[in-house]
C-alpha cells in the first residue's frame, strides 16, 4: 500500500466538522456522505498498486467511450484510412411527366461533414455546386435520407433535459455540423426590455420565443433556455442581468435528416437554383433510388475515435457503435453494444462487472467497476492495436478534455486518460507513467456527489499524482 495515496482516502473521508492535520491539508476535503469513490491502480502486469472499493458498481460517465473507442478499433478494418462507402452521397430522381426532379442527400454514417462559410473539404456545399455544374435551374423537393442506421435518435435512458443541448444531439446516418446550432444571448442595454438572441449565421433552423427580459445590474442570472424534445421552438424566459456577456448555447436540432435537407434548399437558392417543394425526409418505405451524382470524401474514421476520446463527443461515439454493429454483421445500438459485450468477454470481463446501455456514457443506466475498467484497459493495451487506443486519449495538461488538468505537476505529459463527466459524477481511466518510468492503469470513479458539494476533481488528481510519485 501507498502511505500517501491512503492519506489522500482518509482525508476524502473526514467529516467537514473535523478539520485535517495541517500537515495532511488536501487542497478539498469532501465528507464521506457526499460521495462515494472507486480507485484501482495496477501494473500493467495485473500486479495492485491501490486499491478501495475497486469491486463496486459506479455510474462510469463517459469513461464508457473507452469501450466503445476500443472496440472501434477491434472491429472496423482500415481506420486510419477514408473509406469512399462513409462519404455523404446526392442523388437525382426523375419527376413524373415535365416535373423537375428531387434530390436526395445519403448519409452514410460520416459524424464530420460540416455546413458553413468556413468549411473546406467535406463540406454539404460542395454537393450544391455539382448540383450547379450540371445546369440544373430546378428542383422539385430535396430529401434527407438518414436510413442507413435504424431509427434510434437517442440512447436508452437519455434524460429529456440533456436532449435540447449538443450532448444529446440526435444520432443519425446524416448528420451535418454535428447536429446543433448556435444560439447567441445577450442583455439588451434597457432594464425590463427583451435579452438580444440571434443564431450564429445559417443555424436559424429553428424558431425561438424570446420572453426573457433583461435585470437589473447585478441581479441573479435566472435565464432559461429550453427545447421542448420534439420541438422545433427554442423557449428563453427568465432574466439575465444587464452586465451579464453574451454568450453561445449550442442546441441540438429536432431531426437530422431534416435540417440538413432544410441547409440544402439555402445553399441551392444561393446558386439560383429554384425548388418548387421544400425540405423532407425520405420515407424508409420509397423504393425509388435515383442516381448518384456526386460523393463527399469522409475523413477516415480514426478521426472521429480521436474526437470522442479527446473531446468526449457523445454523437461521433453512437455513430461509432452503429458502425461497429454493422462490422459485426448487425445494425442499430443493440448490436454495437451485443459486439462491445463479445470484445469484453474476450478480455474475460463479464456483465456485472462492466454493463453497458448506449456508446457515449450519457445514459445513467451503465455501471462498471473500477477493477474490471482497469482489467480491460491492461487487456487492450496488449492488443495489436493497443499503442494506437491509448495515443488516442487525451494527455494531462496538453490535451483534449485533460489539456488543463495536471499542469505544473509530475503528470503533465505522463498521464493518458479519459474524462466522465454528468451530475454527480466524475471518473477518470486510464495509463500514467510513474516517477519509476513504469507505466500504470488505473481508474478512478466518483459517485453519488451533491449538486452544491465541492468539486471532487482536485481530490482526483491529487490522490494519482502521489501514486506515481510513490512509485
Amino acid at each position: 500500500m501507498i502511505r500517501k495515496a491512503a492519506l489522500a482516502l482518509a482525508l476524502l473521508a473526514t467529516s467537514c466538522a473535523t478539520p485535517p492535520e495541517p500537515a495532511l491539508e488536501p487542497a478539498i476535503t469532501i465528507p464521506a456522505e457526499s460521495v462515494r469513490l472507486g480507485v484501482m491502480v495496477a501494473t500493467l502486469g495485473g500486479a495492485t498498486v491501490f486499491a478501495d472499493k475497486a469491486g463496486q458498481r459506479f455510474i462510469p460517465a463517459s469513461n464508457t467511450k473507452l469501450f466503445t473507442a476500443a472496440a472501434s478499433f477491434h472491429y472496423l478494418k482500415g481506420i486510419d484510412q477514408p473509406d469512399p462507402a462513409l462519404g455523404t452521397s446526392l442523388r437525382i430522381v426523375p419527376g413524373e411527366g415535365s416535373a423537375p426532379p428531387s434530390l436526395v442527400i445519403v448519409g452514410a454514417g460520416d459524424p464530420t461533414l460540416r455546413d458553413g462559410a468556413g468549411c473546406v473539404t467535406n463540406c454539404l456545399h460542395e454537393l450544391a455546386d455539382a448540383v450547379a455544374a450540371r445546369g440544373i435551374t430546378s428542383i422539385a423537393d430535396v430529401y434527407g435520407d438518414d436510413t442507413l442506421f435504424p431509427h434510434e435518435p437517442w440512447g436508452m435512458g437519455w434524460s429529456w433535459n440533456n436532449l435540447p443541448f449538443y450532448f444529446g444531439a440526435p444520432v443519425s446516418a446524416l448528420t451535418v455540423n454535428g447536429n446543433a446550432v448556435a444560439l447567441r444571448v445577450g442583455p439588451d442595454t434597457t432594464e425590463g426590455a427583451p435579452v438580444m438572441a440571434a443564431w450564429a449565421p445559417g443555424d436559424d433552423v429553428m424558431r425561438v420565443r424570446n420572453e426573457a427580459v433583461t435585470g437589473p445590474l447585478g441581479s441573479e442570472n435566472l435565464l432559461s433556455v429550453l427545447r421542448w424534445p420534439g420541438s422545433d421552438e427554442v423557449v428563453l424566459s427568465g432574466s439575465l442581468p444587464a452586465d451579464a456577456a453574451a454568450r453561445s448555447y449550442f442546441l441540438s436540432v429536432p431531426d437530422a435528416a431534416q435540417t440538413a435537407s432544410a441547409r440544402f434548399v439555402r445553399l441551392l437558392a444561393a446558386r439560383g437554383i429554384a425548388v418548387e417543394g421544400g425540405a423532407k425526409v425520405r420515407s424508409r418505405s420509397e423504393s425509388r433510388v435515383g442516381e448518384e451524382i456526386a460523393r463527399l470524401a469522409a475523413l477516415p474514421l480514426l478521426q472521429s475515435v480521436i474526437k470522442v476520446s479527446e473531446d468526449s463527443d457523445n454523437l461521433s461515439a453512437e455513430v461509432l457503435l452503429r458502425h461497429i454493429a454493422r462490422a459485426a454483421g448487425g445494425s442499430g445500438a443493440k448490436d454495437g453494444l451485443d459486439a462491445v459485450n463479445a470484445m469484453l468477454d474476450q478480455a474475460g470481463i463479464g456483465r456485472a462487472e462492466i454493463e453497458l446501455f448506449d456508446g457515449s456514457g450519457l445514459s445513467p443506466y451503465n455501471r462498471v467497476t473500477p477493477q474490471a475498467t482497469v482489467r480491460f484497459l491492461s487487456w487492450a493495451a496488449s492488443q495489436p492495436w493497443g499503442d494506437a487506443f491509448r495515443a488516442a486519449l487525451p494527455v494531462g495538461g496538453k490535451t483534449g478534455s485533460l489539456a488543463r488538468r495536471f499542469r505544473g505537476t509530475a503528470l503533465e505529459g505522463r498521464i493518458f486518460a479519459k474524462t466522465g463527466t454528468v451530475q454527480g459524477v466524475n471518473a477518470l481511466s486510464g495509463f500514467l507513467i510513474a516517477e519509476s518510468g513504469e507505466t500504470l492503469v488505473f481508474s478512478v470513479i466518483a459517485n453519488d456527489r451533491p449538486a452544491d458539494a465541492n468539486s471532487v476533481l482536485p481530490v482526483i488528481d491529487k490522490l494519482l499524482v502521489e501514486i506515481a510519485a510513490a512509485n
